[in-house]
């Protein structure tokens, strides 16, 4: 939809213009991912390319579009208001992943700096446009930095990162493959918005490590090579760390990880967090292992439809993301729990015993139906988003509003502790460990802070929306309290007056009401607007659906007054609300850890609420340690794909294990339901290791170490990789780092290429995957040749998803069974596709010739299998009759003699009646 166009125009004098235009271009060049913003006070302008963006995304129009100078030197401009300000700020930063620069004005007319910026993972000096009001923060951001570096013949990823919205700095160095599959985990993992790199070439792995990036979605910002130096990084962090001691940072850990912090120095520079002392004292940082979380490439990420793949499904209403597994399990009541929800499902557990107890944690809220409705309408909607009040405590930007929320939610905490102790089922030392006794702890910690809100703060006023600071806290407020209590008394006395000047019924045909814009005023309905006509009395305001507003001249000074008084007393009490503010940043620490505790219970409800209102509950899965080597997954059904409207889900069974083998060959009519089974596998996989329980009947699942998949096109050829470059890359990386732990999925391999060439991959593929990484592996294809692995390999098994050709029309039974696939039915999948009847019957006849196949297209799936036997039977004699042929030519017969013989062995071929032969023998005559 466009937006409307503003009023304003841009009215700048000759001089001031050709200034402007000067100190324009005067400005560093910028890549188009950047857009500034100039604030010119009631509106606000972009020049140049992005005035032509603006003019394209916000008003689909050119029309907005004026001139700054004249001639070949002329600069587009647009002017937007702060709606549109707002709107366009919002669909750069959170949609199209842009950074954003606002100028303001300095002392002189042409002196302007850029006052804030923003980028995809830094949205914290624009939370209160982006988030302000009713719109709670729920998307992820954090700003990662690689140094690449080489030791001992090994390549070395240094990764340094910074999360403004949870205040964490997180290292990471580790050695990596030439694909950067390490790094593509870790960046899967932490959920970076953009990513910091060093300019200039960095040679073949600068090229690959861009391919990672972009894969990944990044937005990739180049910095120079110096600010990728830890020189100062001791005294830097030991400004922005928590904790007294900052002459002991730099005998942290992770100041071993010098390739790590000095990439964490560059997002240090690049956030400019040095340059505001509001971050001073507020970041944790710790090193991060990429062993302690299950291992997901971008393509499982995608494959299995984790989130939506720009990584914008936080906006209500995108259809997108109740298609994907963050849409199907983020049930959660808060800006918390939805945050940390996507961290779960990027970060699953491999720890068994932690993954079990938040299993215990799940089935204690699907077991106790009074609980969980209990925290989902009562408790966790209550609750706001408290790391949002932290930071603006921090920065000394919070109100008195903040401080009566943060108040309220305290006061909740007692009532949320004795609905957790109701519950009585097998696992309350679970609840307790987790969730009570540390909530217990966080209310006596934070005993203080209510009792100043209760001694300072007036609770009748903040129960009516008005936050102001008790009277008799301070003299001067006292005596302005008496003052607005007498104007109010007035006040009343003013309606009672009107009322019976009017002849109206004080509170129901006319009523005394008051706003923060226009103060105090009368109202009556507009069925006795009438009484007003001509009266000189009283003067109207407004007129609306809800009636006419008016005053008398001496409800107007009496109004005026109050009005004065408000002020005088907000004015008064600015100190003493600095002051609670200043009291209330020393528990940001405590803040911080209570977020913790509540995000956690509402990603259990969420889980359980899940469980519960599938359209056929979730069991718990049974967890085997790693290594097992066994995953058995009855009845298994697409968690997501089963919640579709007129979707009749058709569950499937998996077995992997020693007799059931490790790697699964799927064959199949294309549309057969091949890759949702593969997906299904998957996602339970998924699942079961963030303590979820599954969509199946019965599940037993060995901890795995990491999900690697290859799976359909993609859209790399849009960034000049062709589709069979961009499979071989994904494949390659999973060979090199999936272990006998892992489960790899393939759907489809080999399709860019000759057949002969990707037959050969896959089957080299296959191979090595068997018998060098042994792990679990669905590979579905197109390759029936592949089927035959199974005869070469025990541990290779073949699966086939099912279809009948009945009557003539092709039945897609979407039931997985086992065995290799009899036939191909690209035929029928084009009957489905409604082809003319005219390229059916052509390529009919054109297979038949290629695959000198005989009996009805249309054969039952029996009379198939019958007929496939009949051909490797019919061949069979044919290779007899050819070797005691072969053996007559060394008998020195005559041509009548050998005439007799082959006759004979001709007759012995046709006494078998072999309806193969038969056929060919039909077709040579």
């Amino acid at each position: 939809m466009a937006h409307v166009q503003p009023k304003e125009q841009i009215g700048l004098d000759s001089a001031v213009e050709q200034g402007f235009l000067a100190f324009l271009r005067g400005l560093p060049e910028k890549p188009n991912t950047t857009v500034r913003i100039f604030d010119r006070g009631d509106y606000y302008t972009v020049h140049g390319s992005d005035a032509l963006q603006a003019a394209r995304d916000l008003f689909h129009t050119n029309s907005v579009i004026k001139y700054l100078g004249s001639g070949d030197r002329k600069v587009e401009s647009v002017v937007l208001s702060r709606l549109n300000f707002e709107s366009f700020v919002r669909d750069l930063l959170l949609v199209k992943h842009y950074r954003v620069e606002v100028y303001k004005q300095k002392s002189g007319k042409n002196d302007w700096e850029a006052d804030y910026k923003a980028s995809p993972g830094n949205l914290s000096q624009f939370e209160e446009i982006l988030f302000g009001g009713n719109n709670e923060l729920n998307v992820t951001t954090g700003v990662m930095a690689i140094k690449l570096a080489s030791e001992g013949g090994q390549r070395i990823v240094g990764a340094g990162y910074i999360d403004m919205t949870g205040r964490t700095i997180m290292v990471s160095e580790f050695s990596d493959t030439e694909a950067f599959s390490n790094l593509e985990a870790l960046i899967v993992q932490l959920g970076p918005k953009e990513c910091l790199i060093p300019q200039g070439d960095m040679g073949s792995d600068g090229a690959k490590l861009k391919q990672v990036l972009n894969r990944s979605h990044l937005l990739v910002t180049e910095r120079k090579r110096g600010e990728f130096n830890s020189k100062d990084a001791d005294q830097d962090l030991g400004r922005l760390l928590r904790g007294k001691e900052t002459s002991a940072v730099s005998t942290r850990p992770e100041f071993d990880k010098v390739n790590a912090i000095a990439a964490l120095s560059a997002v240090i520079k690049y956030l400019e967090l040095l340059g505001n002392e509001s971050n001073f004292k507020q970041f944790t940082m710790s090193s991060y292992e990429l062993s302690q979380y299950m291992r997901l490439d971008s393509a499982a990420v995608r494959a299995l439809h984790v989130e939506p793949v720009d990584g914008h499904g936080e906006t209500s209403g995108d259809n997108s993301r109740s298609h994907t597994l963050l849409g199907l399990l983020d049930k959660c009541c808060t800006p918390l729990g939805h945050r940390l929800m996507l961290q779960w499902l990027r970060q699953p557990l491999v720890d068994i015993n932690k993954i079990e107890e938040r299993q215990d944690l799940v089935e204690a809220l699907i077991s106790s139906v009074e609980l969980r409705h209990s925290l989902g309408e009562e408790h966790l909607k209550a609750m706001p988003d408290l790391n949002r009040i932290a930071r603006k405590l921090t920065r000394k930007a919070a109100t008195l509003q903040d401080c009566y929320r943060l108040y309220m939610c305290i006061e909740r905490l007692p009532n949320l502790c004795e609905t957790l102790g109701k519950y009585e089922g097998s696992h309350t030392t679970s609840v307790a460990a987790v969730f009570t006794t540390p909530l217990q702890e966080l209310i006596a910690d934070l005993g203080k802070f209510q009792e100043m809100i209760e001694t300072t703060v007036d609770m009748e006023q903040a129960k009516n929306g008005e936050y102001v600071i008790k009277p008799d806290f301070d003299e001067a407020l006292s005596d302005l309290r008496e003052t607005m209590n007498n104007l109010e008394g007035d006040i009343q006395r003013q309606l009672r007056k009107a009322a019976n000047d009017l002849s109206l019924e004080p509170g129901k045909s006319i009523k005394l009401e008051s706003n923060a814009q226009l103060g105090y005023f009368l109202r009556v309905t507009l069925k006795e607007e009438k009484v007003l006509r001509n009266n000189r009395n009283y003067r109207m305001i407004d007129t609306n659906k809800a009636g006419v507003r008016f005053r008398n001249s001496a409800l107007q000074d009496l109004n005026d007054q109050y009005i004065n008084a408000r002020e005088e007393y907000a004015q008064q009490q600015k100190s003493v609300v600095d002051e609670i503010i200043n009291i209330a940043a020393g528990y940001v620490d405590v803040l911080h850890h209570l977020g913790q505790v509540i995000a956690s219970l509402d990603c259990i409800y969420a889980l359980a609420t899940a469980a519960v209102s599938a359209p056929i509950p979730y069991v718990r899965p049974k967890l085997l340690p790693q290594g097992s080597g066994v995953m058995k997954l009855l009845g298994l059904r697409h968690p997501c794909l089963e919640l579709q409207d007129e979707i009749s889900y058709i569950p499937n069974d998996c077995y992997f294990g020693k007799d059931d083998g490790l790697f699964h060959i799927i064959t199949g009519p294309n549309m057969g339901g091949k890759s949702t089974y593969l997906r299904s596998v998957g996602v339970a996989a998924l699942m079961a290791q963030i303590g979820s329980f599954l969509a199946c009947d019965q599940a037993e699942i060995s901890v795995m170490d990491s999900i690697l998949a290859r799976v359909g096109a993609g859209d790399c050829q849009l960034k000049g990789v062709s589709t069979f470059m961009a499979e071989m890359l994904e494949t390659a990386t999973i060979l090199k780092s999936a272990s006998n732990k892992s489960l790899i999925i393939i759907d489809e391999l080999g399709r860019g290429t000759s057949t002969y060439d990707g037959f050969g991959l896959a089957w080299a593929i296959s191979e090595y995957i068997v018998e060098e990484i042994g792990s679990f592996c669905l590979f579905a294809t197109h390759f029936h040749e592949l089927t035959s692995l199974a005869d070469e390999i025990s541990s290779v098994k073949n699966f086939h998803v099912t279809a009948t050709t009945a009557h003539g029309s092709l039945t897609l039974l979407y039931q997985v069974r086992p065995g290799p696939c009899d036939r191909s039915f690209g035929i029928h999948v084009a009957k489905l596709a409604n082809f003319p009847d005219s390229v059916i019957e052509y390529a009919k006849r054109k297979a038949g010739e290629l695959e000198d196949d005989f009996g009805d297209e249309d054969d039952s799936e029996e009379a198939v299998k019958k007929r496939k036997l009949e051909k490797q039977e019919g061949e069979k004699l044919i290779e007899d009759f050819l070797t005691k042929a072969k053996e007559l030519k060394k008998k020195n017969m005559s041509d009548a003699d050998l005439l007799v013989a082959l006759d004979s062995l001709k007759q012995e071929v046709l006494s078998a009646n072999n309806a193969y032969i038969t056929h060919i023998l039909s077709r040579e005559t």
